[in-house]
């Protein structure tokens, strides 16, 4: 896929902008719709958090599975680089840059499940972090006090070609924890029958852009495809 535009590099189609085909001028558009996301270094004491609602999630691992599977979008932070802005004579305006100025927050949208686990997941994390009974923190470490560590993860985000293996867009979200307890999604109405979506806002406190984030996301690429073999195999043992 690195050489799915070389025709716009060596100035082809300029004029048409068309394409198409098999001959000289093809290139390969970005398709959206293909993406994947992985929670890594998730607080370890959320699983003990759930343990008393009994949804059958224990460890890290599958809470990270479970966001993973039901990841229906992200909308990443972007950036806005301000600039200072001058006034020559008879009003003429310039200006050089002042400040750069990223999002902090990533969206990610899921779907829930029979039993609740996403909401149940968020609640424990917002809980440990400020519990809505006491109003104090619980992700206290082993050495005292309460650290970033305790309570936040990092969020790896790619998107990839249709073959669902080439990465394209990719970024490592830092700082990671959500913003909200989803309770008020679950308000219910005789007259609407359907799924529920639970959109959740995460505090990014550091978005990465550098190579070895692409390096990354390529190696949990090729444990998604791992699995992916495995659906392709249920149609065997169907036979």
């Amino acid at each position: 896929m690195e050489n799915s535009f070389a025709p716009l590099i060596s100035g082809q189609n300029l004029a048409t902008k068309r394409f198409g085909g098999t001959m000289t001028g093809m290139a390969e558009p970005y398709i959206t719709g293909y993406h994947f996301i992985r929670f890594e270094q998730i607080p370890s004491i959320i699983p003990e958090y759930l343990t008393p609602y009994d949804i059958g999630v224990s460890s890290v691992g599958q809470i990270s599975d479970m966001l993973s599977g039901t990841c229906l979008g992200v909308t990443p932070p972007g950036g806005t680089l301000n600039k200072a802005e001058f006034t020559g004579v008879g009003g003429i305006k310039w200006a050089v840059p002042a400040n750069i100025d990223y999002g902090n927050t990533v969206s990610v949208k899921f779907l829930e499940m029979a039993g609740t686990p996403i909401a149940h997941i968020m609640h424990c994390w917002v809980k440990m972090m400020r519990d809505y009974r006491t109003g104090v923190s619980h992700s206290v470490s082993n050495t005292g006090g309460i650290t970033k560590k305790d309570y936040s993860s990092v969020l790896y985000y790619w998107t990839t070609a249709p073959d669902g293996i080439t990465v394209d867009y990719c970024a490592a979200y830092d700082g990671v924890f959500p913003t909200k307890d989803p309770q008020d999604l679950f308000a219910s109405d005789v007259e609407t029958v359907g799924r529920l979506d639970v959109e959740i806002e995460f505090n990014v406190d550091y978005a990465w852009h550098e190579p070895w984030v692409k390096d990354k996301c390529q190696t949990l690429t090729s444990a998604f495809t791992e699995d992916r073999e495995t659906v392709k195999d249920y149609g065997d043992k169907l036979k």
